[in-house]
């Protein structure tokens, strides 16, 4: 397994404030990776969402092996999780989460009713790690209805809250919560592109991951996997003068085209019994 060295420093900062605003918020929409669906969450988020609503949404599903995302949906629904995927940020994604949303949201009022609460609308956060399409969803459902509520009494300054139906506001700005992480959970960010690139060796990740692929039988080859990157290499025409492999190249390429979908739906965490 190769090592991904990423210490994120200004997460401190970042999760100080995103535990002030919490606060206020009664709904937290959390996006995962659907490749990944263990890695791409974080503890620190199930731990704020005690007590408030919690809607996991599962983004890039087709890029995800279909039957190994559907058991991923299973396990959660069996712990009383809500869980959806969407396959984009279309019409159609937008009313199934609003509907999910509103549906939370009925448990919130009948909470808020029992303490003598008046009914309000919902305030929801979106949160996630990086590059995994929080500002499309918030922009996404924004766009249902642009009418800015404006700030809050004790919300930080500044922050906006935009009316997505009758029954929910949705705060403007994405959350970014990193994981702590080490070995896999990290290798697993860094292959679905979470990470940069540049704090990594990619030809040992271009390498675990085809080891993964066959080990997961995705792919079916004789070939040594770092064989299997140079045969890669060689057939995209990635060569050096003199013809050899350009492996540096290649193994970029390799890892472009597993996160585009090239290589087919591939999904790097399979749920057990005790996830």
């Amino acid at each position: 397994m190769f090592k991904v060295q990423w210490y994120p420093g200004h997460m401190t900062r970042a999760k100080r404030k995103i535990e002030n605003i919490i606060k206020t918020i009664d709904i937290i929409i959390e996006l995962r990776d659907a490749r990944i669906p263990m890695s791409s969450g974080n503890p620190d988020i199930s731990k704020m969402a005690l007590g408030k609503g919690h809607l996991i949404i599962l983004t890039k599903p087709d890029l995800a092996d279909k039957n190994i995302t559907e058991q991923w949906i299973e396990l959660y629904k069996e712990k009383d999780i809500n869980m959806i995927t969407i396959k984009g940020i279309d019409t159609q994604d937008v009313k199934k989460i609003i509907k999910q949303l509103e549906n939370i949201a009925d448990k919130v009022f009948e909470k808020r009713r029992k303490k003598g609460l008046l009914d309000r609308p919902v305030r929801c956060m979106v949160l996630g790690v990086s590059n995994v399409g929080k500002s499309s969803l918030i922009n996404s459902l924004a766009l249902k209805k642009v009418a800015v509520t404006g700030n809050k009494p004790g919300v930080t300054k500044g922050n906006q809250w935009v009316r997505i139906s009758k029954k929910l506001e949705l705060l403007d700005t994405p959350g970014i919560l990193w994981p702590k992480f080490d070995g896999l959970i990290g290798v697993n960010l860094a292959l679905t592109g979470a990470i940069s690139d540049n704090v990594y060796d990619i030809k040992e990740a271009a390498v675990y991951l085809i080891k993964e692929l066959k080990e997961k039988k995705y792919i079916s080859t004789s070939l040594e996997p770092l064989e299997e990157l140079m045969l890669f290499g060689e057939k995209r025409g990635i060569l050096l003068k003199g013809g050899n492999v350009d492996l540096e190249k290649s193994a970029l390429l390799y890892l472009k085209d597993f996160r585009s979908g090239k290589l087919g739906h591939i999904s790097l965490e399979w749920p057990m019994k005790n996830d």
